[in-house]
């Protein structure tokens, strides 16, 4: 296994990003082998504290179901254990011949994830469980969740499947065994499995959308307001990867509040949150020079606004709280806006005091080189979409306000 490490300056965090050996693989998901490679970001603060993206993984054997200790044959199959205590999710060292059930789940229309459950020993009633995922643009969700990582947000620990590993193959033959009696469900996984790439995600299953929430009272008592300058952290660096799809607040869409999931209590870090389904949009300015424009005097506009009078709530984010209280018939006040404000100026200052170019540049040139098997491209045309200029533009207007306020301050 080749692993490269490169020390970040600035921030002192390392990079740590592993592929595997080169071996012999083919063109198709359906006929290829070889050993399994892994990414791993670990971020090391200003406090010397590390968090790790993924950590490492043992390619294993499967026989899908035919061994006589098989999860699947403890349970009637794809029978998912009810009213039982989960153990917390483990993504390494999956076996899948243990899998006892595999379910669809859909955060919003264009969001879905495969649940799958593991009965890690046949002989015990303790199950765990794990999300997959794929699309067309997961080398920009890879991208983004390392940088996501680097600032401590609230990500799920995540590793990066390919198809020419052994393991997608026991992974294959276990899916498509544990849902063979459910033809719509089947015919998803098997569509899904064409694409050359999954993320296996940790899953915690107290994590709900906002409409599965009592959300009346979500952003109410002592740690209402926490959550609120949470939420506007989280705005911030949606701003900076232009993942206009979350929040409508630099374009005019509906938002889809879906790709965010809540918690009663809080998880890594003290968050309220997590996020899953994080993207990049960059705007390539020789491409798209009015919507590249358009895009920074917009932000310019919205920063201007907010770090003038922090206090008061602007015209952006006004309209983004009026249009989550109409979606979920819940009352947020003005001084909810200044909260997320609150929450945009601390996302602001921390990506601007911690993000650098030689980041944003080695953390694509190490991903670009990950994978070993690219069907179709469609790993290379991922990483290639990431356009350096436009997210270095976004980073100097994050400092420009950044450094003014507090040279105001002083």
């Amino acid at each position: 296994m080749k692993t490269i490490k490169e020390l970040k300056n600035k921030t002192s965090m390392f990079l740590d990003i592993k592929s595997s050996k080169d071996k012999d693989s083919s063109s198709s998901p359906a006929s290829s082998a070889s050993s399994t490679p892994k990414y791993k970001s670990n971020s090391n603060s200003r406090a010397n504290s590390s968090d790790n993206l993924n950590n490492t993984n043992t390619s294993i054997n499967n026989s899908t179901g035919s061994s006589p200790l098989c999860g699947a044959d403890i349970l009637k199959k794809n029978e998912k254990p009810k009213t039982l205590q989960y153990l917390p999710s483990n993504i390494n060292n999956l076996v899948w011949e243990r899998a006892t059930s595999v379910e669809k789940i859909s955060y919003g229309e264009n969001t879905h994830f495969l649940v799958v459950t593991f009965q890690p020993n046949p002989l015990v009633e303790e199950y765990f469980q794990v999300l997959l995922k794929s699309s067309t643009s997961i080398g920009q969700e890879v991208y983004v969740s390392i940088l996501e990582s680097i600032l401590k947000f609230p990500i799920p620990e995540m590793r990066l499947l390919e198809f020419s590993d052994e393991e997608y193959q026991e992974m294959s033959k276990s899916l498509t065994f544990l849902s063979d009696q459910n033809s719509n469900l089947n015919s998803f996984i098997k569509k899904e499995l064409k694409k050359s790439f999954f993320l296996v995600m940790e899953y915690n299953p107290d994590g709900k959308t906002l409409k599965e929430l009592n959300y009346k009272e979500y952003f109410t008592g002592t740690s209402g307001d926490k959550k609120l300058i949470q939420l506007g952290q989280i705005i911030a660096f949606d701003m900076f990867c232009n993942n206009w799809d979350r929040f409508p607040l630099i374009w005019d869409n509906n938002g889809n509040f879906s790709n965010i999931l809540f918690y009663e209590q809080p998880i890594k870090n003290g968050w309220y949150f997590s996020l899953i389904d994080s993207n990049i949009s960059c705007i390539n300015n020789s491409s798209f020079t009015v919507g590249y424009h358009r895009y920074i005097n917009r932000l310019k506009s919205l920063l201007y606004s907010i770090f003038k009078n922090p206090n008061m709530e602007s015209n952006q984010v006004k309209k983004l709280r009026e249009l989550i209280c109409k979606t979920f018939e819940i009352n947020l006040n003005e001084s909810s806006g200044v909260l997320l404000q609150k929450g945009i100026l601390q996302g602001v200052q921390l990506i601007v005091n911690t993000i650098t170019l030689n980041i944003l540049k080695d953390t694509k040139e190490k991903l670009q080189h990950l994978v070993k098997c690219d069907t179709d491209n469609i790993w290379k045309k991922s990483i290639d979409s990431i356009y350096l200029p436009f997210l270095m533009d976004v980073l100097d207007k994050f400092d420009e306000f950044e450094s003014s306020n507090h040279n105001n301050k002083k």
